[in-house]
Parts: C-alpha cells; sequence; structure tokens
C-alpha cells in the first residue's frame, strides 16, 4: 500500500496547485493528441521523489550510465529502464486476440541517474486479476481494484511530466524494457490508446532480450545455462536485487545491472544504440 500512499500524495499535492479544469478531463483528450505535460513539469519535479522513497538500498551499485558520444558536446539522451505487471499476455495472433488485459504497476528508472530518476506506481486494472498472476507477484483484486488505485489514465499526464522533466529538448527518449517488442510495449501503447493519445513521436524502444540473443554463448551447467529470461541473465552476471520478484521496481533494479553488464560485453555504442531502437509506431499494429 506504500506505492498507493505515495500516488495519492502525489496526485493531491498536484491537484491542490493546478487548475482542475487540465487535470480532470483525463479521460476526454483529443483523439490522437498528447496532453501536454508542461503545465505539471514543475510540481513532477518536486514531487516524483515520492514515488522512489523506500526504494533503500535496492538503488545501490547502479552507476550512471553514459554511451560513447559522436561528439563530446553532444547531451546524452535519458535511458529510461521500465517494467510493467499485467493481467495477463498480450497476444495479437489472426484468429486467437486476447482483449481486455491491462497494466496493474508500472516502473521507470532513469539510468543516467540524478534526482528524481525514478516513478513508480499501481494501476487499478478496472478488472480481475487472475488468481494464478496474484500468485507470482503478489498483486490481486483487492489490492488494485479500489477507487482510490489510480487508473492509466490517471498517472498519464504525471508520467509525460516526469519523462520531459528528465529530456534534453530536441532529443529522443530511450525506453529499455525486456521483450518490449512482444509485451511492455504494446501493452503501453495500448493503454495511450484507451486514452484516446499515441505515444510521443520521439520516444524510442529498446529490447533487452534482442540485445540478450547477441551474447556470446556460456557452455551449459547447472547454475548458468544460456537462457535469455531476465532471471537467467541475473545469474549469469552473478547480480541480486533486493525486493520481491516479479514486481515492477524490482524488475527495473535488476535490468538496470543487467543492461550495463551486457553494454559492456557487447561493445554497446550510443550509435549501436540507436540502430537497436523502434520508433512507438512499430507498436500500432497491436492495435484494433
Amino acid at each position: 500500500m506504500a506505492l498507493l500512499f505515495r500516488f495519492s500524495q502525489l496526485r493531491n499535492s498536484m491537484l491542490s496547485s493546478c487548475p482542475a479544469r487540465v487535470l480532470i478531463p483525463y479521460a476526454g483528450l483529443s483523439p490522437g493528441k498528447l496532453l501536454d505535460p508542461k503545465s505539471y513539469e514543475r510540481r513532477a519535479q518536486e514531487t516524483v521523489s515520492l514515488h522512489s522513497a523506500s526504494l533503500g538500498s535496492c538503488i545501490s551499485g547502479i552507476q550512471p550510465l553514459k554511451f560513447q558520444q559522436t561528439s563530446e558536446h553532444e547531451p546524452s539522451v535519458p535511458l529510461l529502464i521500465f517494467d510493467i505487471e499485467t493481467t495477463g499476455y498480450f497476444q495479437k495472433i489472426t484468429g486467437n486476440v486476447q482483449k481486455g488485459n491491462r497494466i496493474t504497476e508500472f516502473a521507470v528508472r532513469d539510468l543516467c541517474g540524478g534526482k528524481n530518476s525514478t516513478f513508480e506506481t499501481l494501476l487499478n486494472p478496472e478488472r480481475d486479476v487472475p488468481g494464478h498472476l496474484a500468485t507470482v507477484n503478489n498483486i490481486n483484486t483487492d489490492l488494485v481494484c479500489r477507487p482510490d488505485v489510480p487508473r492509466f489514465s490517471d498517472v498519464l499526464p504525471l508520467l509525460l511530466a516526469f519523462v520531459r522533466s528528465r529530456q534534453t529538448p530536441g532529443k529522443p527518449v530511450i525506453w529499455v524494457a525486456h521483450n518490449v517488442k512482444r509485451f511492455d510495449g504494446p501493452f503501453l501503447a495500448q493503454e495511450f490508446d484507451r486514452c484516446s493519445a499515441q505515444m510521443p513521436e520521439d520516444w524510442l524502444f529498446v529490447d533487452t532480450l534482442c540485445l540478450a540473443r547477441k551474447l556470446p554463448k556460456l557452455s551449459a551447467s547447472n547454475d548458468k545455462k544460456h537462457l535469455l529470461n531476465l532471471e537467467s541473465l541475473c545469474k549469469r552476471y552473478e547480480i541480486s536485487v533486493e525486493g520481491p520478484s516479479h514486481r515492477a521496481m524490482q524488475d527495473v533494479m535488476a535490468l538496470c545491472h543487467v543492461f550495463q553488464k551486457m553494454s559492456f560485453d557487447l561493445q554497446l555504442t550510443h550509435e549501436g544504440l540507436m540502430n537497436e531502437a523502434i520508433n512507438a509506431s512499430y507498436f500500432s499494429k497491436y492495435l484494433n
């Protein structure tokens, strides 16, 4: 419930300082338009640290990551490592479309570091959470399907403001997730679509699952097989992250460590990273 309490603090603080007409009509965004986050930016910078208040030593050991630039005077782009928990899988297969699954938890950390570099919240999926998933991450229907748990449409203006506060004007934002092409990205695009909005054109996405396929193969052993899921990559690099597994922020912290190790092993440069990135429009094929 700590996440819910911190989101309520953040929301109430912003409601008290911003005109209600700006914040309330989140469900009525104009088709294909994004809510302008400029009016939220100052308050978001001041209050978003509430979302990282309980991370504690979980963040320790993660150093800011900057890739080699073509020019030493060129500002770096934010690397937003993110993860979601959901009510099920996202499948877009002809004749077998699994509809109605929603995000139940969202977490992100800017790997470039700095103040207020994390954002996390539970989300009300407006539907039941299957019992078999609740046993995996302890996110159940009673926890998230409550009127005081924010919906994605509630969080969207705050998320946009957070991203803008990390972004260099005129530069893209790089979102990084494990299996973002088939899971995190389609879910995020679906939630934007539900708000009658589009993800910004300057949002790029890098899939660490694709990067993992380029790693040198390990010799098979009982404890270190060449598997590509996040848990196996943590074992490969002997990474241990505090907190419950299969929760969004804990998986973000694990991926922060893994991504740094993979980038070193693959000798990934800024140019190489941009070559791996896909545009937000890639996920439009998953929308109805």
